[in-house]
């Protein structure tokens, strides 16, 4: 009878070991929700069309020079990927390098240095006031910490390797935002002929963003596929 109790017993801890893996928290699929996923999904989308409507509303050399310092983050986190060479959580969907995380640092970089805008000049939204603006700012801050932390809640990163990103991200904005405070608008403001330079630089920018976008496309559609097949 004993032996028999222990055989019975076998396939009830083997149910259970596989409740604690599907529970376990390296595995990306028992952190994600439905809202969640789409938000980390469509994130990109978002923010890039947001990008796109500011600069053509207000294609201002100071709209150039953030935007143009986005792309340059962007490869920074690229190139940094491939020296790092992270791998990525278990059962992260992509199998690339996942030190830093390309989404923490442009998220980082667009939220800090637009948050930084609105803290220093107190004229950046008239229409809120600028006791408004910081209110906008700190927010502004809050989200992008939110959709960074969406990546290791989805599964795709570690949390070192959003913290890494967001750094990478954050310390970039305020470095370029301060660059062209100190030095590339009174350059401009001298030379206005060099717009035409900062605006070629961007266009070129975008290209190249336009062009390394085909692939992150390609995989979500690749992914939705998957969800529905």
């Amino acid at each position: 009878m004993s032996m028999s109790r222990r055989r019975a017993a076998t396939p009830r801890a083997g149910a259970h070991d596989a409740a604690d893996a599907r529970a376990s928290p390296r595995n990306p699929s028992s952190k994600k929700t439905p809202v969640l996923a789409y938000v980390n999904e469509s994130t990109k989308f978002v923010v890039s069309c947001a990008a796109l409507g500011v600069l053509l509303r207000d294609p201002s050399a100071g709209t150039c020079w953030a935007l143009l310092g986005s792309v340059v983050n962007s490869v920074n986190g690229k190139i940094l990927k491939r020296v790092l060479n992270h791998e990525r959580p278990d059962g992260a969907i992509k199998a690339d390098p996942g030190m830093p995380s390309s989404h923490a640092t442009s998220l980082s970089y667009l939220s800090v240095y637009a948050a930084t805008a609105l803290a220093y000049f107190r004229d950046a939204a008239p229409a809120l006031g600028y006791a408004g603006q910081l209110v906008a700012s700190f927010v502004l801050v809050i989200m992008g910490m939110f959709l960074s932390y969406l990546r290791v809640s989805t599964g795709y990163h570690t949390p070192p390797q959003v913290i890494v990103g967001y750094a990478v991200g954050s310390t970039t904005a305020l470095t370029w935002f301060f660059v062209g405070l100190r030095y590339v608008e009174p350059f401009l403001k001298a030379e206005p002929s060099m717009l035409s330079v900062l605006h070629s630089a961007l266009i070129i920018a975008i290209g190249w963003f336009a062009f390394s976008a085909l692939d992150w496309v390609e995989t979500i559609v690749k992914n939705i596929k998957k969800k529905f097949a």
